[in-house]
């Protein structure tokens, strides 16, 4: 196959899904997640937008529940949603990146994200992630509907990892085919020096190869194809090792670089990935991953769940777009919106709200929200009040404004012990 033409990747555009357990007021406004965001941001320029899907099952399974009160309620906890998630992104704002963001009240969870993806087309989707024990691909799970589904690229993040200073590129197949290496794969290894440029950091190329193997199911240790026993293991070593070999001299020629940079090991990429990560002390895998239907996955070799269970950094997987299931919904999901526009709020308070007791009495922002503005308040005040006693104009706002201040911030604390 010709690989001279290949495009280049670029990042311009990242969805950044925040869940819902972290717009909760005690949660920390900077995670793992969005200080990963917020570096690839400030690396490669690109536009973030946050998107939150929320939806709270418990109002929608009262059987005697008033549908005019469940629709204000619902109102009320996607538009507290979208004032913390505003807060967020105002902070990663003020920090330099291009921000937007959305809650949306839609379910299934992992449906309401597909369909984000489907009309905002993100050239990365970032998601944290845990990395739940894999049992043959067959249990619903966001995370692997995402890699089974998505059109995007999806980049995992796992929590623990500070820095990234070493990206593990996966490349290749793991059976004898037509193609030892594709130009997916090609394309794989740019999206990884991408990534690897923007971080820092050094990509380094893997490649792992195995004789050709039946597989009866995914989670099962795989049997030597009747053939290749035939031919003789170390026969077929032979053959298989020379056809990689040559595969990976062909890469390594197109990308300029040492033959010898590509890590390459005898086994399935969900063996050897893990541990080649694990020794490289990498904090980036990057990997291809098809889009496959669940019962495809019993029946075909599967790498990326295992994989995604098995490392302890981040990763990313490559997606083809063909393919993707895009769930359809004959409902218009619900938007949050804040009450407030929340960067007027603290940068001009006097405009937004009459007086700074009314700070107080707004029940839709969060206390830690309507400190950040009384606060901010009373430094307005007080510069203006410096400018006056160092000769400046006369400024409208009375001194008394700054005790009407410190009243409201008692009042605060009062209503948080």
């Amino acid at each position: 196959m010709n690989h001279s033409v290949v495009s280049n990747p670029t990042i311009d555009h990242v969805l950044v899904v925040v869940e819902p357990k972290d717009l909760m007021p005690d949660q920390p406004a900077q995670s793992d997640l969005l200080r990963r965001a917020l570096k690839l941001a400030q690396a490669t320029a690109c536009k973030l937008e946050l998107f939150t899907a929320y939806h709270e099952p418990t109002l929608e399974l009262s059987l005697f529940a008033d549908q005019q009160e469940v629709s204000a309620e619902k109102h009320r906890l996607t538009n507290l949603a979208a004032t913390r998630l505003g807060e967020i992104a105002l902070d990663l704002r003020n920090r330099g990146a291009n921000v937007s963001h959305e809650v949306r009240w839609d379910h299934p969870y992992a449906d309401a994200l597909l369909r984000k993806i489907s009309e905002t087309e993100p050239d990365i989707v970032m998601k944290q992630t845990r990395g739940p024990n894999y049992v043959l691909g067959l249990t619903d799970n966001t995370d692997w509907e995402l890699i089974r589904n998505s059109p995007s690229n999806v980049w995992f993040v796992k929590q623990g990892v500070p820095v990234i200073e070493t990206v593990l590129t996966a490349i290749g197949g793991t059976t004898v085919d037509d193609d030892v290496i594709s130009s997916a794969d090609y394309q794989v290894f740019e999206v990884g020096n991408l990534l690897a440029e923007s971080m820092g950091a050094r990509n380094v190329p893997a490649h792992s190869y195995e004789v050709p193997r039946l597989h009866a199911y995914a989670a099962y240790a795989p049997v030597v194809v009747a053939s290749a026993q035939v031919a003789g293991e170390a026969e077929s070593w032979t053959q298989i090792a020379r056809l990689h070999g040559q595969a990976i001299r062909e890469f390594a020629q197109h990308f300029d670089i040492d033959v010898n940079q590509v890590k390459i090991s005898r086994g399935h990429p969900a063996d050897v990935i893990p541990s080649l990560a694990e020794s490289l002390k990498a904090g980036l895998v990057v990997m291809g991953a098809r889009n496959l239907g669940r019962w495809d996955r019993v029946f075909q070799s599967v790498s990326a769940e295992p994989v995604l269970s098995s490392v302890s950094c981040d990763i990313l997987f490559v997606k083809e777009a063909r393919g993707a299931r895009i769930p359809e919904t004959d409902k218009q999901p619900r938007k949050g919106v804040p009450p407030v526009n929340i960067e007027m709020a603290i940068t001009h308070p006097d405009k937004v709200f009459e007086s700074p007791e009314a700070v107080v009495e707004t029940d839709d922002l969060t206390v830690g929200l309507r400190r950040r503005i009384l606060d901010a308040w009373e430094l307005d005040v007080n510069a203006q009040l410096k400018a006056v006693e160092e000769g400046g104009p006369v400024q409208e706002t009375p001194a008394s404004l700054l005790t009407d201040i410190c009243q409201a911030k008692e009042s605060l604390a009062r209503m948080n012990r």
